[in-house]
């Protein structure tokens, strides 16, 4: 049964070929693969939500330096793009920064984000928390190099959601395909049910509970073949709504425009804790 859940004696092992994955990783890769559309739209997004100019940003996740670049056009004070970066990545991507504002850095040790406390006004972040294991050691650190009165800008994918078992299903049966690691139809119509299980599962919670799997692995590696084979977290969007509110934080929107067609919008809007996507805002207080 795919995807299988992430066990804690797992984990480190996981990590470590994360870690290798994410030092090589292929060109055609995540955030790599997609037209620069996506990047200005989010971009875009970002500029309006924050109409001053004089902070600084930490795009959490960036890939590359095609997010940071974008972001920084809109003159901010200064944008900092923060990933895994081999030192070939790094000296090959800061080559591509055109804006004074754009830069890059990367970490000296995994999962620790390497500034000080209280050093960005607003942490942005684009299709990455579902690649992360234990999210709430991630998310803490988030919160500490935010400043008080901070935002932080979210954007990625729910895997938990009914609706991915729904795609799955058609691509199994009209695509003679997979949908990431739904290969088959059983395995995609039990995933239906796994939703609602895993949704029940977060809200009966008494803390925020974030479900971890198994990313695609074949020899103790990452077996890629495309975009989201190296997922290890589903993303239910309660969990990230019970964190925010454990840790004092200001909701300003939440799901309120994650969707890409007319009926993911619309249930979208009616189920937002079972979006088909997490696409949030919310504000640091203290």
């Amino acid at each position: 049964m795919k995807p299988k859940r992430l066990q804690p004696e797992d984990k480190q092992k996981v990590l470590e070929a994360l870690i290798r994955f994410y030092d090589t990783r292929p060109d055609e890769y995540g955030l790599m693969e997609r037209s620069q559309s996506v990047y200005d739209n989010y971009a875009k997004f970002i500029n309006e939500k924050l109409p001053d100019k004089d902070i600084k940003i930490l795009d959490y996740g960036c890939g590359s330096w095609r997010i940071p670049e974008s972001i920084a056009k809109y003159d901010f004070k200064e944008v900092v793009g923060l990933d895994y970066f081999s030192d070939a990545k790094m000296s090959e991507y800061k080559n591509h920064l055109t804006c004074s504002n754009a830069g890059l850095a990367t970490y000296t040790k995994p999962g620790i984000i390497p500034f000080d406390d209280n050093t960005f006004d607003v942490v942005t972040s684009l299709c990455v928390l579902e690649h992360i294991i234990d999210i709430e050691d991630s998310l803490n650190e988030i919160d500490r190099v935010l400043k008080p009165g901070g935002y932080f800008i979210a954007e990625f994918p729910n895997w938990s959601s009914i609706l991915i078992s729904l795609s799955a299903i058609k691509i199994n049966l009209v695509n003679k395909d997979r949908l990431w690691q739904l290969s088959n139809l059983s395995d995609s119509i039990l995933y239906f049910f796994r939703s609602f299980k895993w949704y029940f599962e977060v809200l009966f919670s008494k803390k925020s509970k974030f479900i971890e799997i198994e990313p695609r692995m074949k020899n103790g590696e990452i077996d890629f073949e495309r975009s989201d084979d190296d997922v290890v977290h589903v993303c239910q969007p309660l969990s990230f709504k019970k964190y925010f509110k454990k840790k004092g934080y200001e909701i300003i929107e939440f799901n309120k425009s994650s969707a890409t067609t007319k009926f993911t919008k619309i249930f979208n809007s009616i189920f937002p804790n079972m979006a088909s996507g997490n696409k949030f805002i919310v504000k640091k207080i203290f």
